[in-house]
C-alpha cells in the first residue's frame, strides 16, 4: 500500500476510535474479529522486512504497511504473500497539495472499507 505515516496514524485513530498522534510505531489493531498490525515506518526494504517480521511474531490477521510502487519494497511484499497464501490489496496513494490533511483522512477511511470487506 502507498500510504503515509499520517494515513496509517489516521488508521489506527479510526479503528480504535481514539485520538490520532503522529508517531512512527508497529502496532496492533484489534478491529472487528480481525488482529491488525499497522506499521507506520518507511517504505524502504529494511522496515519491510520489519513489518514483516512484527507481523509475523504478533500472529495478525492483516498487515497494513507502505511500500513503493514498484522495485524492492513491492517485490518483498509480493514474495511474502505468496509464501503464506495471502491476498494482496494494493492502495494508491491519493494526493494533493492543499487539503493533504483531509485526504489522509479520507484514505484511512478507505483503508477501513477495504478491512471491513476481509
Amino acid at each position: 500500500m502507498e500510504i503515509t505515516i499520517y494515513d496509517k496514524n489516521y488508521l489506527i485513530g479510526l479503528l480504535k476510535e481514539q485520538e490520532v498522534d503522529f508517531k512512527e510505531k508497529r502496532e496492533i489493531v484489534y478491529y472487528g474479529s480481525k488482529k491488525i498490525a499497522v506499521t507506520t515506518p518507511g517504505d524502504n526494504a529494511h522496515e519491510i522486512k520489519r513489518n514483516i517480521e512484527f507481523f509475523k511474531k504478533e500472529d495478525c490477521d492483516i498487515l497494513v504497511t507502505a511500500t513503493r510502487s514498484k522495485g524492492e519494497t513491492t517485490n518483498i511484499i509480493y514474495k511474502y504473500h505468496k509464501e503464506i497464501n495471502a491476498e494482496l490489496k494494493w492502495i494508491e496513494k491519493n494526493l494533493s497539495v492543499t487539503l493533504q490533511d483531509l485526504i489522509n483522512q479520507a484514505q484511512a477511511k478507505d483503508i477501513q472499507a477495504t478491512i471491513d470487506t476481509l
